[in-house]
């Protein structure tokens, strides 16, 4: 694995590669997600392939952005990085929860660029109809809005409390859903949630990516590239589990809500031609970490 910092027009960007040879897949991860949480994925995938892990600016070691944190400047920032980096002709994407919107966005901007998109319970640019389409207890209740713990992380990094935000992350997702991190991994994904410019950083991209002026025309039918799309979601009957553990909701009302989630991910797959839908049995959202052989097999 090798560690680069790459000046592009408005950020030094961190990123990683696994493998030797141009780069052939990009990994696009989650919000708040450092590569820490993607490096066990990483390893295997480049069995078969080069690898690219990248921290979007304001994450990690990358430097903030002078660009407002919206899809559309984070996909051109991604271009602005491929361009300084050895790749194939086309690369696969490869694209984890809020970080499917961006390679959403990727794809429809360079679609040149683009070989294969694979979507990882990507959030959905039409995610407001957790709010127009549920009650407010069973909004309440899903779990949707992530605004008022990031706001929350936020205020206790600035306090110098961020030893509080690392305790309660340690029973959080990433480490929930998985426990084989090293010691190494363990200390960046920590060190990240707690630090002051990823929670700003993070407040910053969700509020952009629920911005309905730049999410215009994310579905729309007639402008999607000829790619394939394969779109691997959670299994539902875990995720109702959770949403009843965690939220508080009943039977029913998880029931209904999850309904809602899988019909809002799988909206991408009107747009695209040649598209493919898997479940990952095994998994709730974070699929890269709990399905991993099953990830690696559509790549």
């Amino acid at each position: 694995m090798e560690t680069k910092k790459i000046t592009v027009d408005f950020a030094e960007m961190t990123c990683q590669i696994f493998g030797d040879g141009p780069v052939s897949l990009v990994v696009e991860m989650g919000l708040g997600t450092v590569m820490a949480e993607w490096h066990q994925l990483a390893r295997k995938l480049s069995q078969h392939h080069t690898v690219l892990l990248y921290q979007r600016a304001g994450y990690g070691l990358s430097s903030v952005s002078e660009l407002e944190r919206t899809p559309e400047n984070i996909a051109v920032e991604l271009y602005l990085l491929l361009e300084q980096i050895k790749h194939t002709e086309k690369i696969t994407l490869l694209a984890h929860s809020q970080g499917g919107l961006y390679a959403w966005k990727f794809t429809k901007m360079y679609p040149e660029m683009v070989e294969k998109l694979v979507l990882l319970d990507p959030l959905s640019p039409e995610d407001y109809r957790f709010r127009t389409d549920l009650t407010e207890e069973e909004f309440e209740k899903s779990g949707a809005d992530k605004t008022e713990g990031l706001r929350l992380n936020l205020k206790l990094a600035r306090m110098h409390l961020g030893w509080m935000v690392r305790k309660m992350m340690k029973a959080a997702p990433p480490f929930y859903y998985y426990d084989g991190f090293s010691r190494e991994e363990t200390k960046e994904i920590l060190a990240a949630v707690s630090k002051p410019q990823n929670c700003q950083t993070a407040l910053e991209e969700y509020a952009a990516a629920h911005d309905v002026e730049h999410l215009a025309g994310y579905l729309d039918k007639t402008d999607f590239p000829d790619i394939p799309v394969t779109l691997i979601t959670h299994n539902s009957e875990i995720a109702c589990k959770e949403i009843e553990e965690f939220g508080g909701a009943s039977g029913k009302q998880a029931r209904k809500i999850e309904t809602l989630w899988q019909k809002l991910m799988q909206e991408y797959l009107s747009c695209a031609a040649n598209s493919t839908l898997i479940r990952a049995e095994h998994s709730s959202h974070y699929i890269h970490l709990t399905d991993p052989e099953l990830v690696c097999a559509q790549l």
